[in-house]
């Protein structure tokens, strides 16, 4: 039985769709300039998406336990529109920062986008209900399955609005 509803996959388009608008059309030596009012390079931003949907995804597969009853869903909205926007600053682990694996555009999206399939992949073949499931998150602690999936799909979001901040910069 799968687990990717409607909503969740919408979701994971809009933040999928809102990170590829957010490179449309720079060319692979715009992508590589540190933004004016520094922070990461958008290939830099490309490559920390891409790694942090692909160790998330590894931790709600391998490190979710089962819960006795489902989690209330109250913080699902907060907790999206928390990590789809630049409001509040998370800290990114060590482990998630961007290591220059990308020098294109082309392959760092291509990166990103193989991560993204696998999420959807993953949800669809899921046969376990995602709000009876917990998972530690590094930045927000306890989770549900489904909490946790709502940060893979809000987390290009906000990316994509740090890229857009650093164009606007230029």
């Amino acid at each position: 039985m799968s687990h990717l509803d409607d909503q969740l996959l919408a979701k994971l388009n809009a933040g999928r769709n809102d990170l590829l608008a957010s490179v449309e059309g720079l060319t692979d030596e715009q992508a590589a300039r540190r933004p004016a009012v520094g922070g990461w390079t958008p290939l830099e931003c490309l490559e920390h998406v891409a790694t942090v949907e692909t160790l998330l995804l590894r931790r709600l597969q391998t490190q979710s336990s089962e819960l006795p009853e489902e989690l209330g869903r109250e913080r699902e909205p907060e907790l999206y529109a928390r990590i789809s926007t630049r409001s509040q600053k998370i800290q990114a682990p060590e482990l998630a920062h961007p290591k220059g694996r990308f020098t294109t555009v082309s392959d760092a999206v291509g990166a990103f986008l193989d991560a993204r399939e696998r999420t959807i992949q993953w949800l669809a073949k899921c046969d376990f209900d995602l709000r009876r499931r917990a998972v530690q998150h590094p930045a927000v602690g306890p989770a549900s399955a489904y909490e946790f999936v709502l940060i893979i799909a809000a987390h290009p979001a906000r990316h994509a609005a740090q890229i857009r901040e650093g164009r606007a910069a230029i």
